[in-house]
């Protein structure tokens, strides 16, 4: 038997990140590294996992680390970083408050013996996209805009009246977000609203990055708070907003979102869930 090109020998973890209870939530693989092997060699074993993410972490004082879509390196998700800070815990690399190296930049994370939260980078507006093209690439009649967020990748907030319903064209949305240069788009319902808290219903698809349609989806939680407290939801400076995603994949998950803001404009963002072990293994 031969080894994998390229990959010595490195343990890998499965987890389900922002699990309700074991196998729902978003499953991830984190394989653990002296030193990362080449960008090929992470490319092909994250296809050959099929994952949405596969996070490759190399041990250090500041654990580094590398994220894989099946097609593509991404600079950041909120589902990799959340479910390594727990990872990395329970492999002692961290005492659970850490600073992690992902390559859009340093992330602030806390972990403990149920889950895990991150710090994303400050939010970002990045303008409006044509909601009735958007709308009708997922099967839907939309009017007007939807806006842009970025909380790590930049993805599309739309607010549509049931995400079940949703019968979305893969291709066309690729298209879309070529051309427009998003990452994803979430398709959100506002379940419950009172003051400074909200609770959605979201599908999250992001064919632009390899990703058909994401099971549960940090960075876009975190962009959809963003979104939701410039839009007035915030209370005192705070919006409390829970993200349900997941239930029609059969993985169903909740992430939480903390957004703060000052004079009306998103300024910070907390994100987190729970982590449950699913299995744990030796590459070849």
């Amino acid at each position: 038997m031969g080894s994998i090109p390229d990959i010595p020998a490195a343990r890998i973890r499965w987890v389900d990140v922002f699990a309700t209870r074991p196998l729902t939530g978003n499953p991830l693989a984190v394989v653990l590294c002296d030193v990362h092997p080449p960008e090929r060699a992470m490319q092909a074993l994250a296809a050959e996992l099929g994952l949405s993410e596969t996070v490759f972490a190399a041990r250090g004082e500041q654990p580094s680390l590398r994220i894989f879509t099946p097609t593509t390196e991404i600079p950041m998700a909120g589902h990799p970083l959340v479910g390594s800070a727990w990872v990395l815990r329970a492999e002692g690399w961290t005492d659970g408050d850490a600073v992690l190296r992902a390559p859009g930049g340093d992330v602030t994370v806390a972990a403990d013996a149920d889950g895990a939260s991150i710090t994303p980078p400050a939010p970002r507006y990045g303008g409006e996209v044509d909601a009735r093209a958007l709308a009708a690439a997922l099967g839907r009649v939309a009017d007007g805009t939807a806006p842009i967020w970025n909380a790590g990748l930049s993805q599309v907030m739309l607010q549509v009246d049931d995400p079940q319903a949703l019968a979305p064209d893969h291709s066309a949305v690729h298209a879309l977000g070529a051309r427009d240069g998003w990452d994803g788009v979430s398709a959100f319902r506002i379940a419950h609203a009172a003051p400074g808290e909200v609770v959605a219903e979201v599908r999250h698809f992001a064919a632009p990055i390899g990703i058909a349609e994401d099971p549960v989806t940090g960075s876009a939680a975190a962009a959809l708070g963003a979104a939701l407290a410039a839009a007035g939801h915030a209370h005192d400076g705070v919006l409390r907003l829970t993200v349900r995603q997941g239930h029609g994949m059969g993985r169903a998950g909740e992430v939480l979102v903390q957004a703060h803001t000052r004079d009306g404009v998103p300024v910070h963002l907390r994100v987190g869930g729970r982590v449950i072990p699913v299995m744990q293994g030796t590459l070849a």
